[in-house]
């Protein structure tokens, strides 16, 4: 279970990326990269031996840390120890912890190139599934203008395509949908904040002339407007569109739109313009509410956006359903690693626990190793070991590793 294995050579899409978009060292103190990487090469020896790979144990000793730490130790077992960790996850049949496990070992823009890749490869085989369609639109509207060029190098990278290109060939032919998504990943909406009363009435209008106001929808300007104009101007047209003309725009798209899945996808960019922690909130009670629960979603956003809004989320989450995100995670995920984990994230905003957690847990895994024998270190107080000389170094030679 080496990272060499000849039967799969020729997956290129299962490849680290070699482009970071986190900040690799936001360690606690506790974090001693030589003595962490050497534990996880221990249980992934312990899975060597015996052929098989406990994923149950591997996303148990990843929940002890942050994204930033993670990444040191997933490319740090690669280079020292030979283990392609992502590969050997990704190889092992397709399950809810398989799903969460490899979500662990990867930054959050890899997390969604791979869920947006799966997601358009799904579309293709079904092309008229509206679900499908929301949750490409989802995972773009998280992206800012540099987010979403990393998000294009890194599925160039993965998948020796462009996304775009792959875009098409789903499509087959050009469609306002495929247009909204090519539009969202070019990345050219304005960041600024701007709220200018005066044009936020010019493009309402244009809007309805768009829309309303003509025998066919002007699906280009709709997209034109969507995709660039910042959400901070946005909310202000959509306010003075109702204001003008008496009904939400959502309203007009849901009475005007031909389609029902443009119409869903743009009333959608609506409700995350106004409150995207709202829209969230709810993506992620629909992901709860699915038979079986739908865990790739939820993986998606409590993992990818823990480090963005999901205090935002969970705070919308409470006042839309009367119970906390972390008593409805309780009540309904029954995978118990899985539903510490997200317990772990919702309610403390990062990965690591306690000292004695953290004790109890590493030493329960090197006593169970093959190598594991006396007594471990870890049974007495951590020590606040940095090695940031160490830690430099390794930094350095993963850059030199990365071509940008």
């Amino acid at each position: 279970m080496k990272k060499a294995i000849d039967s799969n050579s020729n997956k290129p899409e299962k490849h680290l990326p070699r482009i970071s978009s986190a900040p690799l060292f936001g360690h606690s103190n506790e974090f001693d990269y030589k003595r962490d990487a050497k534990y996880l090469s221990k249980i992934l020896e312990k899975n060597n031996t015996t052929n098989t790979l406990d994923l149950r144990s591997i996303l148990q000793f990843l929940s002890l840390y942050t994204c930033e730490q993670r990444m040191v130790l997933v490319h740090g077992i690669e280079y020292e120890y030979k283990y392609n960790l992502i590969d050997m996850v990704l190889e092992q049949p397709e399950s809810p912890l398989r799903s969460c496990t490899s979500a662990m070992l990867i930054e959050p823009i890899e997390l969604y190139v791979r869920n947006f890749h799966d997601l358009l490869t799904l579309k293709q085989a079904d092309r008229n599934n509206i679900d499908i369609s929301k949750k490409l639109v989802e995972i773009l509207l998280a992206l800012n203008n540099n987010d979403t060029k990393i998000f294009k190098a890194t599925y160039a990278n993965l998948f020796k395509s462009s996304v775009e290109k792959y875009i098409e060939v789903v499509k087959e032919e050009k469609s306002i949908f495929s247009q909204l998504l090519i539009e969202l990943l070019a990345g050219q909406r304005l960041e600024v904040p701007d709220q200018s009363a005066s044009t936020a009435k010019l493009i309402a209008q244009k809007l309805y002339e768009s829309g309303e106001g003509t025998p066919g929808i002007d699906y280009d300007t709709f997209i034109n407007i969507f995709t660039r104009d910042p959400f901070s101007q946005l909310s202000t047209i959509f306010d003075t569109y109702e204001d003008k003309y008496g009904r939400p725009i959502q309203e007009a798209i849901g009475r005007e739109f031909q389609g029902k899945i443009e119409t869903e996808c743009f009333q959608d960019m609506i409700e995350y313009t106004r409150s995207p922690g709202v829209y969230y909130a709810k993506i992620l009670r629909q992901a709860l509410d699915k038979n079986p629960i739908d865990y790739v979603t939820l993986t998606r956003i409590i993992i990818g956006h823990e480090h963005k809004d999901l205090s935002e989320i969970k705070l919308e989450y409470s006042k839309i359903y009367d119970e906390t995100l972390d008593e409805t995670i309780t009540i309904r995920v029954d995978t118990e690693e899985i539903q510490s984990l997200f317990l772990m994230i919702i309610t403390t905003g990062r990965h690591v626990t306690s000292s004695n957690c953290r004790n109890i847990h590493l030493d329960h895994q090197i006593h169970n190793s093959s190598t594991g024998q006396g007594t471990s270190p870890l049974t007495t107080r951590l020590r606040k070991n940095f090695s940031h000389d160490a830690l430099d170094k390794l930094s350095h030679v993963f850059k030199l590793r990365r071509p940008h």
